[in-house]
């Protein structure tokens, strides 16, 4: 699939694991006793620790959405995703984008084996589920459901597990109400919206029923 920033040149959970070794062989050649650092030091090991942890949920998250969430939509649907780095795009939190801009803005490239655009696009991933979640609702509207007709999509979110298998998504986030509930259509659009691109407006008919 075409993305707005492009695509990474390697599946992201190779990414993930190669940006978690560097973070780690960096942390260990940068590293002194805590009485002879400066605070500007400290703060700076801190964060490469706090990002290699990060890093390290993420490739968990991810693990869990290949083995819960992928099969469970392609089971639901019949379509069977061609990348599946759609959908962890898709599923990635906004808190995603400080993790790579912050390692961006602060570790050398010549310090990473992963291409410093790589880690541009991942930041921008948020951004192209927005544009996923209009073109699965622009295309639910004209050219399936063929005018106004109730579509639960947070229910559909739900059914998925969409939400809750966000990747990167911090335990102290607790959205509820109107916003909890914007969250949930939003993944469920964008969801929609992969399998329209990447299967057409047949593959797209098939989620129909999901959505009543």
């Amino acid at each position: 699939m075409a993305y707005e920033y492009g695509s990474p040149s390697r599946p992201i959970r190779e990414i993930l694991t190669v940006l978690r070794d560097d973070l780690a062989r960096t942390y260990r050649a940068e590293y002194l006793p805590a009485h002879r650092r400066s605070p500007r030091k400290s703060r700076r090991l801190r964060r490469i620790r706090g990002w290699s942890r990060h890093l390290s949920r993420l490739v968990a998250d991810i693990d869990r959405v290949m083995d819960v969430v992928l099969p469970r939509i392609e089971r639901e649907t019949g379509h069977t995703f061609r990348d599946h780095d759609g959908i962890v795009r898709v599923l990635m939190s906004p808190s995603t984008e400080r993790l790579f801009l912050g390692i961006l803005g602060d570790i050398p490239e010549d310090a990473l084996n992963v291409p410093a655009r790589d880690l541009a696009i991942l930041a921008h991933s948020l951004k192209d589920a927005r544009a996923l979640a209009i073109i699965g609702d622009v295309t639910l509207q004209l050219k399936v459901m063929h005018g106004e007709h109730p579509m639960k999509f947070a229910s559909l979110a739900d059914r998925w597990g969409l939400h809750e298998n966000r990747i990167g998504l911090s335990s102290h986030y607790r959205p509820t109400g109107e916003t909890l509930m914007q969250e949930k259509e939003a993944l469920a659009r964008a969801t929609l919206g992969l399998i329209y691109i990447e299967g057409g407006a047949d593959a797209l008919r098939a989620a129909v029923p999901l959505l009543s």
